[in-house]
């Protein structure tokens, strides 16, 4: 003889919680489908061209999550199992799918510390990644050549009255991690190149660093005034940056606004404690960070102006702090 269910008997309540458990599962995996097709666009930026990782990034199994499905989805069959009326199961099924599906799909549930806990996972090896590779390609051979002395030899041999030289390396850090540093792109900003240096390398073909100028005074630079006085520098905007965090490259700011900030600031203690590994002293005479927000209407030539005197302005204080302990010391 054949089961009879009865509204209100143990087997309904049953069939009723096993549907709604099938129900959910069905949404979420309707949910995980729309995120696939939404994550297709960035398989290149964001997952290396591979479908795999593409896949298991949607379908992610780091916290035993097949394991739970598995049994929840036995169970549910379980208890549906008990019911003869299979139309009225998926009857039951599908308004629990559609709403799990797109109650997922809206972010009803979604949470800031869900977030953050995310990014703290999946974030936060990238910037000291980047660093390093930045710091044997480029920081390390050019502190231990020497910068201060490279640009002050460097200015002498072009025989300059009209220019004074920031014998620091300015590396420049945008808040999107983008800019354009062409020649074309640099000169609209009003940062013209006077030449190149060359830092002698343990590679044969060596490093050459451009070298540029900006008025020393904004009027000088509105006016274009060719007498005003100028100053010399370098600066470089690590470019790795731009390629692993820029624009189009599968960050969106709105969502998850701290992934920059947090890689930014991982990028730089790295840089700060492989600095230390070598001559803290002597690199923070060499190199110097200066971070800012780009805007539509940035002017690099005023940021890098004023990030110059700034450096000169705590450098004058240091120095003469230094010459008052030595007095007080001679004393």
């Amino acid at each position: 003889m054949s089961a009879i269910v009865t509204p209100g008997s143990d087997d309904n309540i049953l069939v009723m919680a096993g549907s709604i458990l099938i129900g959910l599962l069905s949404g979420e995996l309707v949910h995980r489908m729309c995120q696939l097709i939404d994550e297709w666009p960035h398989l290149r930026t964001r997952h290396r061209s591979s479908k795999t990782k593409l896949v298991q990034a949607v379908f992610t199994t780091k916290n035993n999550q097949h394991f739970s499905v598995t049994i929840l989805l036995f169970i549910s069959l379980c208890f549906v199992s008990t019911s003869q009326d299979v139309k009225g199961v998926v009857k039951q099924v599908l308004p629990w799918m559609m709403v799990w599906a797109l109650t997922r799909m809206f972010g009803v549930f979604d949470h800031e510390l869900d977030t953050q806990e995310i990014l703290d996972e999946t974030n936060a090896l990238l910037g000291p990644g980047l660093a390093a590779n930045y710091w044997f390609a480029l920081i390390k051979p050019v502190v231990q050549r020497g910068i201060q002395r490279k640009v002050t030899n460097f200015l002498r041999s072009r025989e300059r009255t009209d220019i004074r030289s920031f014998n620091k390396l300015i590396i420049l850090i945008p808040d999107n991690c983008q800019l354009r540093v062409t020649k074309g792109d640099l000169e609209a900003q009003n940062i013209f190149s006077l030449g190149e240096i060359f830092f002698q390398t343990e590679r044969p073909q060596g490093i050459e660093q451009s070298v540029y100028w900006i008025y020393e005074s904004a009027k000088d630079e509105e006016t274009k005034n060719k007498h005003g006085q100028k100053i010399l520098f370098l600066f470089d905007f690590p470019q790795i940056l731009q390629s692993a965090m820029g624009e189009n490259r599968g960050y969106r700011e709105e969502e998850i606004p701290e992934v920059r900030k947090r890689n930014i600031k991982a990028f730089q203690d790295t840089l700060e404690n492989l600095m230390d590994s070598v001559d803290h002293n002597k690199c923070k005479k060499d190199v110097t960070f200066h971070h800012y927000i780009h805007k539509q209407e940035t002017n690099l030539a005023s940021v890098l102006r004023e990030k110059i005197f700034i450096e000169e302005i705590q450098d004058s204080l240091e120095t003469d702090t230094s010459d008052s302990e030595s007095e007080n010391e001679e004393d």
